[in-house]
């Protein structure tokens, strides 16, 4: 198959959406993956934009507390606060044969709902962390990965430290600030006996807006200076690449969701007790995240907000309330993708933006949408107060 492999990659490369998530699927259901996984490798950019639904393996479920962390094995080296990709099938393996068939899921499949991987990883990831903290380097470990043996410990420590973590880290998200603040308190106290692979518990949280945010206000000052610097340059590192290749091709929600992270990211990394040449580094991921939002704010308007008024426009059939629900949905996501974007630059530029959107579609006839239809575009893009200003200038709403 190694003869074979770039010509396959080649085609890959230019294989369709359809085509390509089935190539996944096949890859995905293969018991032994092996070279497999280097067909998709440098897909995973494109899959991350694609998003196809993909089956929920056990070994997927295990390991899926790591996705902000898991790395290409070429990029990884030894202190990053990450895994190498090629590190979770080797590992994986030799756990699956080690736990109990109790904690094991059976049964699942492509698009399982958030609450049900979490009921089933509640007994799967505990195990699975004890397995790890007294698993042996596996006799494949170096042909399997890749990587020399004396990487196998900080990188087996790394996995069960997140994995010990695994049911706080998901249960994040549901929490408000208060209750927030606490929960990242008792991980860290909890990581902390596992110093190891506490850099990549801290990277994990990073990865997650409110925690990063959370993490800022507390401070990090009793955190370990190394570790700290760790999570930060990974996150920082996976920060650019949502920014670079992400953020432009993802979808106006997702945007908005890496956006938010992104800008929150940055601002823990500017924070005092980072070391200054990562803090420069995070002054510079402000500016470039910034103008990645302003362009991707001018795409959105051009794909999700113009269209759809001018094919009313031009449709010259009244407008029903699918239309207008759309329209208001669309402006929305702008407002919000432009309130997160103020988060990393200059408002004034966004407010521009809105602003002339909203007197675009003020200006624009569309035969069935009225005049407060129009003014509640207009009030949803740049707020109650400049649609009314709006109006009181003389634009023709």
């Amino acid at each position: 198959m190694s003869a074979a492999l770039p010509e396959v990659r080649r085609q890959l490369v230019h294989a369709r959406d359809e085509h390509l998530a089935q190539v996944v699927a096949l890859v995905d259901a293969l018991p032994q993956r092996g070279q497999a996984d280097a067909l998709i490798a440098p897909l995973r950019p494109r899959l991350a934009l694609l998003a196809p639904l993909r089956r929920l393996t056990p070994m997927r479920l295990m390991f899926s507390p790591l996705d902000p962390v898991i790395i290409a094995a070429p990029r990884w080296r030894p202190g990053l606060a990450a895994v190498p990709r090629t590190a979770l099938g080797c590992l994986g393996t030799a756990v699956m044969q080690r736990l109990p068939a109790s904690v094991v899921p059976v049964g699942m499949a492509a698009g399982l709902s958030s609450d049900l991987a979490a009921q089933a990883g509640a007994a799967l990831w505990p195990a699975a962390a004890a397995v790890l903290d007294a698993l042996p380097p596996p006799a494949d470990w170096a042909d399997a990965t890749g990587l020399p043996p004396a990487c196998f410990g900080p990188v087996c420590a790394s996995v069960a430290a997140v994995l010990h973590q695994a049911i706080r880290l998901g249960q994040l998200p549901a929490l408000d600030a208060a209750a927030l603040a606490g929960a990242i308190q008792v991980i860290i106290a909890d990581a902390q006996a596992r110093p190891a692979g506490l850099a990549v518990v801290l990277a994990v949280l990073l990865s997650h807006g409110p925690a990063a945010a959370a993490l800022a206000r507390g401070g990090f000052g009793a955190l370990a200076p190394a570790a700290l610097d760790g999570a930060v340059e990974q996150c920082l590192d996976r920060a650019d690449h949502l920014v670079q290749a992400v953020v432009p091709g993802a979808g106006l929600q997702a945007a908005i969701g890496h956006v938010e992270d992104v800008a929150a990211l940055v601002a823990a990394a500017e924070h005092p007790a980072c070391r200054p040449a990562l803090r420069a580094q995070a002054g510079r991921m402000r500016q470039a995240a910034d103008q990645a939002c302003r362009d991707r704010l001018s795409q959105a308007v051009q794909q999700d907000l113009l269209p759809r008024l001018a094919g009313a426009a031009q449709s010259g059939a009244p407008v029903d309330d699918a239309v207008v629900d759309g329209l208001e949905a669309a402006a929305r996501g702008l407002r919000r993708l432009a309130r997160a974007g103020r988060r990393l630059g200059p408002g004034a530029a966004y407010d521009a933006v809105l602003a002339r959107v909203a007197k675009d579609a003020g200006a624009l006839s569309v035969p069935g949408l009225t005049r407060m239809d129009r003014l509640r575009l207009a009030e949803l893009l740049v707020g109650a107060d400049a649609a009314l200003r709006l109006v009181a200038d003389g634009d023709p709403f």
